[in-house]
């Protein structure tokens, strides 16, 4: 949540992005917090044009293995990594489910592994723990299944074999325990029967019907892993409280200390508000590995265990990333601010700074050209929005929800308030995942004037009941507002609402949009007062509680959109899920399920391109803006094996294989 993220597996919210795959691919799942705050799993920068998605997977082919282990640092490394927020749970199931922000999934989500997982730069699907490419879905009976054998020799930090009853555990534990968030876009309990363990090194999945792609190779083959030995007795002991949503608290308040993991890192200690110390897994069963991307569009895998081709490796060698891990360990610094965040970048007390929020052109500034520090932009993967509890009146009302769209005006906010740091969104997709982006969905106020604006609010809110003691309307001699006031709904006054947003403190480009986005409601008669708080808190309330009216936070998504699902299904609506607002339109619904089932990539991008059109028209969100992933770093520490890649470097911290395992020092 985010930021949270989601897409192929992770839900990376400010809570925006808050966009992102977990695992591997989940972290294309829901982050919160653009990642910004939050992570989608699937799904959730800056300036570069981004190839349409791919999703095709070919046939891999096992070679003999020639990886060359990478040269070691000469002295030990501790990497420094500043991040503005602190984290909010250390436990995999939680940080997958209600608590995805971007923090949380960015400190842990790349200690887990998956099937598959998304290549490195381009976003290939590839296998990681899977012994080769997807298997043939098979028809068995009135079921559908998919076979996958699984790479022997991967190993737990514990020393302990990674095998198909590790897979077959985590699947059977998220469907049986009806998991939110993330576990819910990585094991679709609607299609996904069951996952067993055929024997130590093959998996097995039954659907009820044949997957789609967001259920299969966006779904379930990139979901997250976790160790059956550590914990089957954790989940036993939550199963034996009364009723699933106690379970579920029991499991996601669960310790987990000394947890076995698959990525490079280990857990070590968490300093609240202070810092998160992590150290090397020396037992990391990609250290010393390679993987290269070729102009023909395959990708070349190769490790202890072998080789794996994917696709036509053929051409030239595009990319070529050598796995360390090269640091003996990682500290997170948590600051409270940005500005504190910045300031120890400049004092080079932190090697790279790690957030998908932005950058007030102030602080740009105070960075941009100081010597020793480099930076690199990238177009963002996921958008601030405000969105609304339908559960409440009259957020319930659609012609309500299209007047606050009137009202706010995202060119004057992005290009005069923020100074042109920040770009208008006008639909879920970003711009940067084209294939996906709809272009030509319904806009609210574009190119109208304040005037234009307050006529059109006026008419639309008359013609649906409203009415005031006081009617709004614009003094052409004053060049302002006439504000409105005594706004009642069939007579009956509406209450005074809340919008929760970050603080300045936090993210200053969404505390000053809710500010201006409260005046311009004021103006009309609508009684409402921003409350700029902690990130955490606005997390907690809407996601863990529902207990809101309006809040603005941020995804980071993944690039498959099955987002489209998770934050707005009729069956994610429960409390720690991600469809907070409780949006049910029964033909979103309808061409929703169309889509997941949906095996042809070009019909569901019409599909997809058709829900954003109802989006656009139901406004059980209004995006509000993104900003450029711009990533500030200290070249003479570190150097990153790419830079140019779809929602920033930033955006690889949640894979097992990523930056942590791939960065260099000096």
């Amino acid at each position: 949540m985010g930021g949270r993220r989601s897409g192929m597996p992770v839900i990376l919210l400010v809570i925006l992005l808050a966009l992102v795959a977990v695992g591997a691919l989940a972290v294309a799942a829901c982050t919160r917090e653009v990642e910004v705050e939050k992570v989608v799993q699937q799904t959730v920068v800056v300036e570069r044009q981004v190839a349409q998605t791919v999703v095709v997977v070919h046939t891999a082919t096992a070679v003999p293995a020639t990886a060359t282990p990478l040269p070691k640092p000469k002295a030990p490394v501790n990497f420094v990594v500043g991040m503005p927020s602190d984290i909010t749970s250390t436990n995999i199931w939680n940080i997958y489910g209600p608590a995805s922000t971007t923090w949380n999934v960015k400190v842990f989500s790349h200690n887990y592994g998956s099937l598959y997982r998304e290549s490195d730069q381009r976003f290939d699907l590839v296998p990681l723990i899977a012994a080769g490419g997807f298997p043939e879905l098979k028809q068995e009976g009135d079921k559908w299944t998919a076979t996958v054998p699984i790479q022997k020799g991967i190993k737990w930090s514990d020393g302990t074999e990674l095998t198909a009853a590790d897979v077959a555990f985590t699947g059977t534990t998220a469907l049986e325990l009806k998991l939110p968030g993330n576990w819910a876009s990585q094991y679709p309990a609607a299609v996904l029967d069951k996952v067993e363990a055929v024997d130590a090194s093959t998996v097995k999945f039954t659907f009820s019907k044949k997957p789609g792609l967001a259920q299969w190779q966006y779904g379930a083959a990139g979901a997250a892993i976790v160790q059956k030995k550590f914990w089957e007795p954790v989940v036993a002991n939550a199963k034996k409280e009364a009723d699933l949503e106690k379970q579920r608290a029991a499991l996601f308040t669960a310790k987990n200390d000394g947890e076995p993991v698959l990525g490079p890192l280990i857990f070590k200690k968490w300093e609240k508000g202070a810092f998160v110390e992590t150290t090397k897994n020396p037992g990391y069963a990609w250290a010393g590995s390679t993987s290269k991307n070729y102009s023909g569009g395959g990708v070349e895998e190769t490790t202890s265990r072998g080789t794996i081709k994917t696709g036509a490796t053929t051409g030239d060698v595009t990319l070529n990333v050598k796995r360390g891990p090269n640091a003996e360990s990682v500290t997170f610094n948590i600051y409270g601010t940005q500005d504190a965040a910045v300031l120890a970048l400049r004092g080079g007390n932190i090697d790279y700074y790690l957030s998908p929020l932005g950058l007030s052109a102030g602080l740009r500034a105070q960075l941009a050209g100081k010597p020793g520090i480099g930076s690199f932009q990238n177009a963002s993967n996921g958008f601030r929005y405000i969105s609304f509890n339908m559960r409440r009146a009259p957020l319930d009302d659609v012609a309500f929800r299209q007047a606050v769209a009137l009202l706010i005006d995202k060119n004057f906010i992005t290009q005069d308030i923020l100074q042109r740091t920040a770009e208008s969104v006008e639909t879920i997709v970003p711009v940067g995942n084209e294939f996906w982006h709809n272009a030509k969905v319904k806009t609210w106020g574009v190119g109208l004037t304040r005037e234009q604006r307050i006529k059109e609010v006026v008419t639309l809110l008359k013609a649906n009941g409203y009415t005031w003691d006081k009617e709004p309307a614009w003094n052409k001699d004053d060049r302002k507002v006439d504000v409105g006031s005594g706004l009642k709904k069939n007579g009956v006054a509406v209450r005074n609402l809340e919008l929760l947003a970050p603080s300045a403190g936090y993210d200053p480009l969404r505390a000053t949009a809710a500010l201006f986005i409260e005046q311009w409601l004021k103006e009309v008669g609508i009684p409402i007062t921003a409350n700029l708080t902690g990130f955490n808190v606005i997390v907690d309330r809407v996601f863990t509680n529902q207990d809101f009216d309006i809040q603005m936070l941020g995804w980071g998504l993944g690039n498959y959109p099955e987002y489209l699902n998770s934050f707005f299904a009729a069956d994610r609506m429960g409390k720690g899920d991600n469809n907070a607002g409780g949006y049910n339109n029964p033909a979103y619904q309808k061409l929703l399920q169309e889509f997941l089932a949906e095996t042809d990539l070009a019909k569901a991008q019409v599909q997809a391109h058709k829900l954003q059109d109802m989006l656009a028209e139901d406004l059980p969100y209004i995006t509000l803006f993104s900003v450029p992933i711009i990533e500030f770093y200290r070249p003479d520490k570190v150097k990153f094996p790419y830079t140019n890649v779809l929602d920033g470097v930033q955006s690889k911290t949640h894979s097992i294989t990523g930056i942590f395992a791939t960065a260099e020092f000096n």
